[in-house]
């Protein structure tokens, strides 16, 4: 096998960073009635229901959307976050370095593309706490560690720190080899696996029995909806009310929505094989897709609570 200790791990500090952390300056502007439509019906919708099941991929994270997650965590309506390894990743790099994003395409021509303390910190998280489970793990790790230094002056910001100090489960639901940590020499497969099945049995636990709960799903193409497919059949096998009176509102940049109108289409159409569609439109009736950005998503539906919490 290849030898990890060969490698040459750097500090975030010599990286070039493409994406500082800073607050949402800019929110591309909504034009479309149906898309302000969707984000009013979904604020709604949470609003009556009060609980939320919200899975997304890194890009959300990166787009700095996760400050506007947390807002919401104030109104108690955040009752698990599902996401991946990767959005950890940049999760992890904002509050502990201030900025994320390496230029992947430099970086794999130079050989240093991954090979950054990132993951060392990761590993060292669930080598140290991954029985609580992965997203537990980098919480408490960044629990722990933020008050040994200035250096994490941007801990605050850290959706996994947030979601560890207000007890919400956050599953990561990671794929070996994803992500830049599997680089690592410090790097146990076998620990990371474990830590990333509590969170999913976790998951499951979330689901059994669940009604009248909104799942959203902003940006994740595959790991969100595969996971909660999974999660969901076992909680519906014991317990048989699991999903009554649940919707779910999908939002990605493809435009599918008017191939789905009149329910699944066939699978000659190019549309059956958009996977979030799929999933959720097979395990509630009430499913809604729009094209949209996550930080327009976000941005607004923060606003429109917040209206509606006054």
């Amino acid at each position: 096998m290849f030898d990890r200790n060969r490698l040459t791990i750097k500090k975030l500090e010599e990286r070039k960073s493409k994406t500082p952390y800073y607050p949402m300056r800019k929110v591309p502007p909504i034009h479309r009635g149906d898309q302000n439509e969707f984000i009013n019906k979904l604020a709604v919708d949470i609003i009556n229901k009060e609980k939320v099941i919200i899975g997304f991929g890194a890009h959300f994270i990166k787009n700095k959307c996760h400050p506007y997650l947390i807002d919401l965590m104030k109104y108690d309506y955040i009752t698990h976050v599902v996401t991946n390894g990767a959005s950890t990743i940049h999760d992890f790099e904002f509050g502990y370095h201030g900025k994320t994003e390496e230029d992947v395409k430099e970086n794999l021509a130079n050989g240093t593309f991954g090979l950054w303390e990132t993951g060392e910190h990761i590993n060292k998280a669930l080598n140290l706490y991954g029985y609580l489970g992965y997203g537990n793990a980098i919480g408490k790790y960044i629990d722990i560690e933020r008050d040994k230094s200035s250096v994490w002056a941007g801990g605050c910001i850290s959706l996994a720190w947030h979601c560890w100090e207000r007890k919400i489960p956050l599953s990561v639901c990671t794929s070996i080899g994803h992500d830049i940590i599997y680089e690592h020499p410090d790097c146990d497969g076998a620990r990371i696996g474990q830590a990333s099945y509590i969170d999913f049995l976790n998951l499951a636990e979330t689901l059994e029995g669940i009604q009248d709960a909104v799942f959203i799903c902003v940006g994740s193409a595959i790991t969100f909806p595969m996971v909660m497919e999974k999660a969901f059949a076992m909680a519906k096998n014991v317990d048989p009310t699991t999903g009554t009176n649940c919707s779910c509102y999908i939002v990605d940049l493809f435009d599918v929505s008017s191939e789905w109108k009149d329910g699944e289409p066939d699978k000659s159409n190019a549309a059956y094989y958009n996977r979030p569609m799929k999933t959720f439109s097979r395990m509630v009736n009430d499913c809604h897709y729009m094209q949209l950005d996550n930080r327009q998503l976000m941005y607004n539906l923060r606003e429109r609570l917040e209206l509606l919490n006054e």
